[in-house]
């Protein structure tokens, strides 16, 4: 029969268990290790080299002059904050970046194009709500409700 001593200790040792499970599971799990929580800038020079890298990526094509970008900004900073550890997050400037802009015929701002494996997936142009990115994220990384694709 067991003691108090070591029923005690066992207890102490299991407590310790779950804990650091807890732990673990409060702790995003990171898929894209590009991902930095950010919404990155990016050139002709870095585009193919940094897209090529990452697993899942959004790239916003934008001009400074261009309204409902400066609307998307925002948008895009709280998706990269909540998809860390997820999503790689970039944006590019249509005017000063003109070779990647006609790479992949961006006609309009924003433009924000979603990348899986390196490989451009989808487009999806025009100033959407969080919720509609959130949705195609969701789909992107394979957490939403089914396979089917949003972008």
């Amino acid at each position: 029969m067991l003691d108090d001593k070591e029923l005690e200790e066992i207890r102490r040792r299991k407590m310790q268990i779950l804990v650091e499970r807890a732990k673990e599971a409060q702790q995003p799990k990171v898929i894209e290790p590009m991902a930095n929580s950010i919404v990155n800038e990016l050139y002709d020079s870095n585009f193919w080299q940094t897209i090529s890298n990452t697993k899942h990526a959004i790239v916003d094509f934008y001009g400074d002059w261009c309204v409902p970008c400066k609307a998307l900004a925002p948008i895009l900073a709280d998706l990269a904050k909540d998809y860390d550890g997820q999503v790689y997050f970039a944006r590019i400037d249509i005017d000063v970046n003109r070779r990647t802009t006609v790479q992949f015929d961006v006609q309009s701002v924003p433009m924000v194009i979603a990348f899986k494996d390196g490989k451009p997936i989808g487009k999806l142009p025009g100033l959407r709500t969080y919720n509609d990115y959130d949705m195609v994220l969701e789909q992107m990384i394979g957490t939403g409700p089914d396979n089917s694709s949003y972008v």
